[in-house]
């Protein structure tokens, strides 16, 4: 990392001292002088006074309004630049990478999922009556209020976890609430009751993040053994939308793309910029042989909005068709004979639930007049564009023939958010 540039102070003490050697023989002089003077600094501490007492009423207003909030908000950063390359060191902030990693560290934690056997199956499978470590990953606290602290981190981190605790930065490990997850978009809230010796992370705007901009992975990879640890990189790509296979089904997700290092037991800590603000939680990575430095984290932006959902709500709504679709693209093409069609994409209904107006084996080929290659575009629109109770236009090809159905939108059925005894097994995946 280049140098960053350090503020400069001129001293001006000579000049000063010179003034004032200019007006000391002027105090010999009795005479009544020709201006208020006196008057003049007596307003001018009286307004000073004025004003430092506005500064205060409206701090101290901005201090309640923090301290009332339920941790659906984030600490946004007041300057979070231009983006740009930043590889020449400017920080509007910090002296040293040191020094900001030491102020941000104390915003980092690491998250230790622990599990039990739940029922009969369970022990047989080997898993414990009593509580134990199945897994540590990393979160970050993004709000502190009335003595509790928010942290997000990834719902893959906390997936199918009886307890949580978290391993705040000075080692000192406390007990989490589970406020929400999600298992789509990867992210989850928790709540401790215990801040001493933390602070809360600002968030930059990640829209503002270019290709190149200097940037530190924090977290706990391998586990709280290498706890505290960071890696540094760049923004390799700012915009990215990469398939992702999550315990709830395949998804759409935009991601930062940097070439800072991302092991297990990252996912879930912070990607900041050399401020020390948060654009991104790291939460994958490819893995392959042939594959090095290609990790993903999920925009800060993002993170911010999801937050504000799950603390409100425990979890996110989503728009369901009813239906089970399979990728034309991923039939072999013996079997497109029976289906009468020959077409290379589009989505094909496998499952029927319910009376949408779709049939099995009709190939939907867009939504809304917006074409559809593959399932994901379908669930990308819905989950981008509509809520349950909206309606959309399908069209479908069916027997050879193209039809519009107009089909009511369903709530997308969930396990619940709010318990944390679920134990929902992934997928397997190319990410980590």
């Amino acid at each position: 990392m280049s140098e960053f540039n350090n503020d400069q102070n001129t001293n001006n003490n000579q000049n000063n001292q010179q003034n004032a050697t200019q007006y000391t023989p002027n105090k010999r002089i009795r005479q009544k002088p020709k201006f208020p003077w006196f008057r003049t600094v007596i307003v001018a501490l009286v307004a000073g006074v004025i004003g430092a007492l506005i500064v205060l009423g409206v701090g101290k207003l901005m201090e309640t309004t923090v301290l009332n909030d339920n941790g659906s908000s984030v600490n946004e950063a007041s300057n979070t630049g231009n983006g740009g390359n930043t590889l020449d060191g400017k920080s509007d902030k910090y002296d040293s990478v040191n020094q900001m990693i030491n102020d941000v560290s104390p915003s980092i934690v690491g998250v230790i999922n622990m599990q039990k056997a739940q029922n009969l199956d369970d022990l047989l499978k080997g898993k414990s009556s009593k509580a134990q470590e199945a897994g540590v990953g990393s979160g970050v606290i993004y709000q502190k209020n009335n003595g509790s602290a928010y942290i997000v981190t990834n719902n893959h981190v906390i997936d199918g976890a009886s307890e949580i605790k978290v391993q705040l930065h000075n080692s000192k490990q406390v007990d989490a609430k589970l406020i929400g997850k999600d298992a789509l978009t990867d992210m989850a809230v928790l709540k401790i009751n215990e801040t001493k010796g933390t602070k809360a992370i600002n968030f930059a705007n990640s829209s503002k993040v270019k290709t190149g901009d200097s940037v530190f992975a924090m977290g706990n990879p391998l586990g709280l053994e290498f706890a505290n640890s960071v890696t540094s990189g760049i923004i390799s790509a700012s915009e990215r939308t990469i398939d992702t296979q999550t315990s709830a089904g395949a998804n759409k997700v935009n991601v930062l793309q940097t070439d800072a290092a991302i092991n297990p037991g990252n996912s879930g800590g912070a990607l900041v910029d050399i401020n020390g603000n948060l654009v991104g939680i790291n939460s994958m990575k490819i893995v392959n042989e042939q594959v090095e430095g290609i990790g993903f984290a999920i925009p800060s932006n993002e993170v911010k909005v999801t937050i504000k959902e799950l603390v409100e709500n425990g979890k996110i709504d989503r728009p369901s068709i009813g239906i089970g679709l399979l990728n034309v693209s991923e039939i072999p093409d013996q079997y497109k004979d029976q289906l009468n069609t020959s077409r290379k994409d589009g989505a094909y209904v496998a499952k029927v639930d319910g009376d949408s107006g779709l049939k099995e084996g009709d190939i939907i080929t867009a939504i809304d007049d917006k074409k559809v290659k593959e399932d994901t575009d379908i669930r990308s629109y819905l989950y981008e564009n509509k809520k349950p109770g909206d309606s959309v236009k399908l069209t479908v090809e069916r027997k050879g023939k193209q039809q519009t159905i107009d089909v009511k939108l369903k709530e997308q059925k969930t396990t619940s958010s709010q318990s944390s005894d679920e134990s929902n097994e992934e997928k397997n995946s190319p990410f980590n």
